[in-house]
C-alpha cells in the first residue's frame, strides 16, 4: 500500500463509504502503517468534517457531503436492506467486512464467521458504535424492527434493563444472545 497521505486517506474514505465503521487496527493493517500514523490521518479527516472518530476507530461524518454510505445492499444472512440505524458489521483480516441488517441476523452470521476480529453495531438509544461483544441484548421486545426474535443492542445494562422495563424482553449478554439464538435457529 503507498504511504503517500493524501492517497492512504482517499483509501480510508473509500473504505468507510463501503463499511460502516473501521477500527484503528484494520485500517493500520490495510495500509501497512503503525496505528499512529492512522491516528493522525483520521484526526486530519475529522478536522476537515469528513470522518468521525469513535472508540476505536472511525466513520464517515453524518455532515459530511460523502456520507452516502454504501453499507450494503441487502443482510448477509437474511437478504433484508440494511438499515442504518439497526446495522451489524464484522471485520475479519482475510475477507471483506460482512454487514447484515439487525444484531439478529450479525449474531447468528458471527457464529459462522471464524475469522472474525471486530464485530460492530449500533446502540439503539443513542446511536454511538459499540463492540458486539460488550453489548447487552434486549431479545423478543415488544419493538420489532426487523427479524423476529426482535434484538437490539445496547452499550450498558442500565439502557437494556430500562427498555425492558417499558417494552418487555430479555436483557441478555453477549454469550445468552449467541445461545438464545443458536437454539432458536
Amino acid at each position: 500500500m503507498t504511504s503517500i497521505p493524501v492517497d492512504r486517506r482517499d483509501k480510508i474514505l473509500e473504505w468507510l463509504k463501503a463499511v460502516p465503521v473501521l477500527t484503528i487496527e484494520d485500517l493500520a493493517e490495510r495500509l501497512n502503517i503503525s496505528n499512529m500514523t492512522v491516528h493522525r490521518d483520521l484526526q486530519l479527516l475529522s478536522e476537515k468534517g469528513l470522518v468521525e472518530k469513535v472508540h476505536g476507530g472511525a466513520r464517515l461524518s453524518i455532515s459530511s457531503p460523502q456520507t452516502e454510505v454504501n453499507v450494503s445492499k441487502a443482510c448477509a444472512f437474511c437478504h433484508m436492506p440494511i438499515k442504518r440505524r439497526l446495522y451489524f458489521v464484522i471485520n475479519s483480516r482475510e475477507k471483506d467486512p460482512i454487514t447484515a441488517c439487525c444484531p439478529h441476523c450479525g449474531l447468528l452470521l458471527l457464529n459462522y464467521q471464524d475469522q472474525a476480529v471486530t464485530a460492530l453495531l449500533r446502540d439503539f438509544i443513542y446511536g454511538h458504535i459499540i463492540n458486539a461483544r460488550q453489548a447487552y441484548f434486549v431479545v423478543g421486545s415488544q419493538i420489532s424492527l426487523c427479524c423476529e426474535p426482535s434484538v437490539l443492542a445496547f452499550a450498558t445494562v442500565t439502557d437494556a434493563t430500562n427498555f425492558c422495563q417499558g417494552f418487555g424482553g430479555q436483557v441478555m449478554d453477549f454469550t445468552q444472545a449467541n445461545q438464545y439464538l443458536s437454539k432458536t435457529h
